[in-house]
Parts: structure tokens; C-alpha cells; sequence
């Protein structure tokens, strides 16, 4: 009986901890190569992304992590129409971008709340 009580704490722990972090990756864009391989983070708490202007290069993936307590944001992105999940306190989603141009997101649940964000894409070796 203790074996499988132990077993079945074990199978919960790693069962939550698998659940802990919603890694799913997007890319849009037009495949192009990109020189940016680099991960940048983005801050969800306070009802705001952290920063919530961000400038990268072709090829770099930005992750969006909720820093929140109890509530739970996405990023969602209209014009695209395409986002993450809902994000609960610890996880996580990234998009990797492919293509120059301005991508505003916002989080849908607190959208009356003007959580909102812009991720400008430019071309490798034209960040400022």
C-alpha cells in the first residue's frame, strides 16, 4: 500500500509539474532565415506585459511569462488572429518571429484593462 501511495505522489508531482509550463511554439512569417537566435522574456503581472514595447530581430523568439499570483493573461494577437493559450501563474508560451513588421497583442480577459503590448521585428542588424 505504501508503494503505491508513493507511486501515486510521484505519478501527481510529475504529472503537475509537466502542466506547470505551456511551452507551445508558433511561428509566422514567411520562413525566411533569420539571424536573431536569441529568446527574449516578456513579464505578464500588474495587469501589463513587462516591457510592453520590445524590439527584435528576424529569428528571435519572444516568451511570455505570467508572473501572476492568481489570475491568468494570454497574448493574443488581432491581426493575426492567433495567440497563446490562457497562461495561469508559472507558465509560459513563445513565438518565434520569422517576419519584419509591428505586431500589436493585447490579452483578451483584461482587454477593458488596457493590457496591451507592440513587438517591432526589423531586419537583422537594424536594431537600435
Amino acid at each position: 500500500m505504501h508503494k503505491w501511495l508513493l507511486t501515486l505522489g510521484a505519478s501527481l508531482l510529475i504529472g503537475g509539474a509537466a502542466q506547470a509550463e505551456t511551452n507551445e511554439s508558433s511561428d509566422v512569417g514567411d520562413g525566411q532565415a533569420g539571424g536573431g537566435s536569441e529568446t527574449v522574456v516578456v513579464e505578464m503581472f500588474d495587469y501589463s506585459y513587462h516591457p510592453a514595447e520590445q524590439e527584435v530581430e528576424i529569428g528571435t523568439t519572444v516568451r511570455w511569462v505570467s508572473m501572476e499570483k492568481r489570475t491568468s493573461h494570454d497574448v493574443y494577437f488581432p491581426d493575426a488572429d492567433f495567440g497563446s493559450p490562457r497562461l495561469f501563474p508559472e507558465e509560459s508560451w513563445e513565438h518565434t518571429f520569422d517576419e519584419a513588421g509591428t505586431y500589436d497583442y493585447y490579452c483578451q480577459p483584461h482587454e477593458n484593462r488596457n493590457m496591451q503590448g507592440v513587438i517591432r521585428v526589423v531586419e537583422v542588424g537594424d536594431k537600435e
